[in-house]
């Protein structure tokens, strides 16, 4: 047991460390171009404080790019800077920091903490709003405290109506079951000519019920029936009204269409006869300019043939 746990002996031989390369790609070291100025870190695995400038990490292909083997944020490897480095990294990181411990000596070595109060204001402003809602909360906490005190004591008096309600029928039929038996009692204890009484008593007693019941119902029947005479009268005089001012305005619709019917045909025949008129006056007139025409035309001929046959020479005489 004891030589299983032992070690090995050292030979003093040193192991060589293998020459080749190893699989991994080695990220890119090369420095930035000439005026690499980065205003912002372009890449989504890498999370860097305010006070570092971009210009310490070199340029990237992508947000999206692949920076070492399982680096990255929530990754197994934490520290991906590490392949985020250019060649001239260090000496950047060196020169930010100087720079750093310069403006802390000046202003007395005391750091700036304006993120601090920027962190406090947010926090006054948080601490006001979950105040604000505290306040809200216990409002509608009270509110809902009321309604259920008030439902609370709704089912309370609704209990306390149903019991009052359950006694009072108890209390009936124990009245009831008293009142019956104080009868049977009195009917056991009375003689056969007071029974005979009773129960003739009893007979008129439900004979003027019946009768009172069958003229109540009578007196209903009578005021049903005239109430539906009324209604049935009321409305034959409502369909007679109804039917009179329909046929009243027939009447003036149709009066009304026979007038504007005269008065178009009263227009239409003098329409007619005025062009007839102007029609007559103008074939008289045309007629008359024609005989006018003839009549010129007749009286042209008449002097042509009046006047003498004169020759070439100026004789009287035509010359074949």
């Amino acid at each position: 047991m004891y030589k299983f746990l032992s070690r090995r002996p050292f030979s003093g031989k040193v192991k060589k460390m293998s020459s080749k390369l190893s699989n991994i790609q080695r990220p890119p070291k090369d420095p930035p171009d000439e005026g690499y100025e980065p205003t912002c870190i372009d890449h989504d695995g890498i999370q860097v404080a305010d006070f570092v400038r971009p210009a310490a990490f070199r340029q990237f292909s992508g947000p999206e790019e692949k920076l070492g083997p399982g680096a990255g944020i929530g990754l197994e490897y934490k520290n991906a800077h590490y392949f985020a480095y250019h060649r001239f990294s260090f000496l950047e990181l060196q020169n930010q920091a100087l720079e750093l411990r310069d403006e802390r000596r000046l202003s007395g070595g005391i750091q700036d903490a304006i993120e601090a109060d920027e962190e406090e204001e947010c926090n006054e402003g948080s601490v006001k709003a979950m105040k604000e809602l505290e306040a809200e909360c216990e409002k509608i906490i009270a509110v809902q405290a009321k309604q259920l005190e008030e439902a609370k004591k709704q089912q309370e008096l609704c209990e306390a109506q149903e019991k009052k309600r359950q006694a009072e029928e108890e209390w009936c039929k124990k009245k009831a079951e008293e009142t019956k038996e104080v009868k049977l009692n009195a009917l056991l204890e009375m003689t056969d000519e007071q029974l005979k009484e009773w129960c003739e008593k009893s007979l008129k007693a439900q004979l003027l019920e019946k009768k009172k019941s069958g003229e109540e119902d009578k007196c209903a029947a009578e005021k049903i029936k005239k109430c539906e005479e009324e209604d049935k009268k009321e409305k034959a005089e409502k369909c007679e009204e109804e039917f009179k001012k329909k046929e009243a305005d027939l009447q003036m619709k149709c009066e009304a269409e026979q007038k504007k019917k005269e008065e178009e045909l009263k227009l239409k025949c003098e329409a007619e006869q005025n062009k007839k008129e102007e029609e007559l006056k103008l074939k008289c007139e045309a007629e008359q300019k024609k005989k006018e025409a003839k009549c010129g035309l007749e009286d042209a001929k008449k002097n042509e043939d009046k006047k003498p046959n004169t020759g070439a020479d100026g004789s009287n005489n035509n010359k074949k």
